[in-house]
């Protein structure tokens, strides 16, 4: 892939298992972590030291509450985006990265399997601009760990010291120093025996010692595990002492946060809020939608309280709401905190799909093969020659194929090399939140199952991949209003092409239904008297890119070059309509339950559908759940006109389901004067505001 980040399981060689040195001098700043929203950014692990397969705790604070925020573990001599890291979480704790924070922490259950010294980063925005750094230790299952209770401790606070796999001298003990104090030079701040008395009479090799009286100097701190009465260190973690945060109860995160707009149509609200010189008041917390209190689930965990809910109502598109929540702290008197987030939804598309003519989810066809009447063509070189599920780029992926949805949470092999592989195609599962379907919001995979599976990614780099696949025909005698809908799992690379035809005379001829290209390589004109910008189909169609795919037809001729190379339907101004501009490299963007007109199928007695995919090493097509459909024959529904703002450009756009509608224009609202809008593409249609004079539109059919 020429765009594409990965964090797949680092595999190369560790180092062998070494003492850091001076242990107490790495990244003391973060130790403030636990007093709330830090100025800086920082990042501290739970410890300083594991075992492995232990699990370990990271906390971060002071970033920017960016969702694609992250935090990667990686070897010291490993540089993040070259190299991958060995594990990784969004700073939600999940691998989807939903939630936005600024602090909080991410878990690694099991931990690390090997020892050797770590790196974990702070990184920004899926990408690898690092904010803040620190380093722990995986040491032998044998060695021996000490570990304050704690990271930070108020002062006169208690402090509880364990240690682990010690040599059990009854005079080993603990010692706790100064950042900066080497043990055997200035007296310890504070020590005990491992039997916890100052007399050493018992042997342990595993336990705890207590400091009730804690320590009242704030400043950083470092306790050891030293060898028998003498200043050999065994072990050690810092730790530190500081007074708690003046901040009262307040709110830590919030989700959608106020201003926010493009929202997915499922409304939901999360905030967490954080305890500090007050509590949050148990049974205070209240949280109004629009004006109308509904019940949220609140969650207590420690000094954090997390509030979640989602409306079960679906929101209109480009709607607005506001949520209100409110609760109380444990100061005398109360101190009330109210907080507002009024966000605009999207302007997503409802789909409705009646009972379909013809429909094939492909469930009970053969991984590896087609459904009985489906053909394909293919102009690919597989870099494995064997079939081959578990490999994208073997003979099996070469072909369209109907493939189990699963196999996308497992890693695949890449380029035909078994000793490649890689996770980035579980990107094929990602959910797009704005697909609605028959008056709901559709939120996970659109395949489920099996699925027809056209793919262009990690083959062979050497060709391209050019991948055409036809329904059987279908007869359509009596039927109207003829529409093809289907789950589409297509993924833009910026040189790739999809394409939806249709056939009414056996393939003789194609239709066209829809292409999707890299929205860059739209190229528009604008009317210079008006101020419209339309799309310039010859020009799109034609433009030579080096990367664009090429291979050679069964006729020998070489074919390629353009996107117009792969559009079968003839190429004039009148396909504007058809060519859909989408997201490069975006996994959820063209996630999409299309439901496409055929105008021309209507009454058919053969009629066949056929998708194409070509690209160089250029991500995938996948469709699941493919029907025909008669929609809205006796539908008394108008669709409306939505107008939006964008820059200098204001920005019509309809219902893509609104089929047989036109955009028209006319000076004047009143009557008379109106005509088509030329070179409309898809359901959108952008105008100038800087150019020319107002005019009014309307749909019309």
């Amino acid at each position: 892939m020429k765009t594409n980040s990965y964090r797949s399981v680092h595999t190369g060689s560790l180092v062998p298992s070494a003492r850091f040195g001076a242990v107490a001098a790495i990244a003391l700043a973060a130790l403030g972590l636990g007093r709330g929203m830090a100025a800086d950014p920082a990042i501290q692990p739970d410890h300083d030291a594991y075992h492995p397969g232990e699990d370990i705790v990271v906390t971060f604070s002071g970033g920017p509450g960016g969702s694609k925020d992250w935090i990667g573990v990686y070897t010291p001599d490993a540089e993040p985006g070259p190299v991958p890291s060995t594990v990784w979480r969004y700073v939600d704790d999940t691998q989807n990265g939903n939630q936005g924070l600024r602090e909080g922490s991410v878990h690694f259950p099991g931990g690390l399997g090997l020892a050797g010294d770590w790196v974990v980063y702070f990184l920004l925005n899926d990408g690898y601009t690092k904010v803040a750094t620190n380093q722990f230790q995986v040491v032998d299952p044998s060695s021996p760990l000490v570990r304050p209770s704690k990271r930070l401790f108020a002062p006169g606070e208690a402090i509880t010291i364990t240690f682990t796999n010690g040599p059990a001298n009854p005079k080993d003990w603990i010692g706790v120093y100064q950042v900066g104090q080497t043990p055997g030079g200035p007296q310890s701040t504070i020590w005990n025996y491992v039997d916890g008395t100052q007399n050493g009479n018992v042997a342990n090799a595993n336990g705890s010692v207590s400091f009730p009286s804690g320590l009242g100097v704030v400043g950083e701190y470092v306790a050891y595990l030293l060898l028998n009465d003498g200043y050999d260190i065994l072990a050690s973690e810092r730790f530190r002492v500081a007074a708690p945060s003046a901040d009262g109860a307040r709110v830590l995160t919030l989700t959608p946060s106020d201003g926010t707009t493009d929202v997915p149509p499922t409304l939901s609200f999360r905030a967490t809020l954080t305890n500090g010189v007050t509590q949050v008041a148990a049974g205070s917390v209240t949280l109004q939608l629009d004006g109308v209190a509904v019940t949220p689930q609140v969650t207590l965990d420690g000094g954090l309280t997390t509030v979640t809910y989602t409306s079960p109502a679906l929101p209109a598109a480009l709607s607005a709401h506001t949520w209100v929540l409110t609760f109380r702290d444990t100061a005398s008197p109360a101190n009330t905190i109210t907080t507002r987030s009024t966000v605009t939804v999207g302007n997503y598309t409802s789909v409705t799909l009646p009972s379909p003519i013809v429909f094939e989810n492909f469930d009970s066809v053969a991984e590896g093969s087609l459904p009985a009447g489906w053909t394909h063509k293919s102009y690919a070189a597989p870099a494995n020659e064997a079939e081959d599920l578990g490999d994208l780029g073997s003979a099996t992926f070469a072909r369209w194929t109907v493939v189990a949805a699963d196999r996308f949470q497992n890693p695949l092999v890449t380029y035909g090399n078994p000793e490649t592989t890689t996770e980035d195609y579980r990107r094929v599962l990602t959910p797009n939140p704005f697909n609605v379907v028959n008056g709901a919001a559709y939120t996970g995979p659109l395949a489920q199952g099996r699925f027809l599976f056209g793919n262009s990614g990690y083959a062979n780099t050497a060709s391209s991949q050019v991948l055409f696949v036809e329904s059987p025909d279908f007869n359509l005698t009596g039927k109207t209003n003829i529409h093809v809908g289907f789950y589409s799992l297509w993924e833009q690379n910026q040189d790739s092409i999809a394409a939806i035809e249709y056939s009414i005379n056996q393939g003789a001829s194609w239709l066209p239904v829809a292409y999707f290209l890299d929205s860059n390589d739209l190229i528009t004109v604008t009317n210079e008297s008006t101020g419209e910008v339309t799309l310039d189909v010859a020009t799109t169609l034609t433009t030579e890119y080096g990367d664009v795919a090429r291979y050679t037809d069964d006729s020998g001729n070489e074919v390629g070059g353009t996107y117009g190379a792969f559009v079968s339907a003839p190429a004039d101004q009148s396909l504007a309509p058809f060519i859909h501009g989408r997201a490069n490299d975006n996994p959820a963007e063209s996630k999409r339950i299309e439901l496409l007109p055929l105008p021309q199928a209507a009454n058919q007695g053969s009629v066949r559908v056929r998708f194409l995919h070509a690209g160089t090493d250029s991500w995938y097509f996948g469709i699941d759940n493919f029907g025909l459909y008669s929609v809205g024959a006796s539908s008394t529904e108008r669709p409306s006109l939505a107008v939006s703002r964008d820059g200098s450009t204001v920005v019509l756009s309809w219902p893509s389901t609104a089929a047989g509608f036109v955009l028209e224009t006319s000076s004047t609202a009143a009557g008379g004067g109106w005509q088509v809008v030329p070179g409309v593409t898809g359901n959108t249609h952008r105008v100038s505001t800087t150019v020319g004079t107002g005019a009014y539109y309307r749909l019309r059919q």
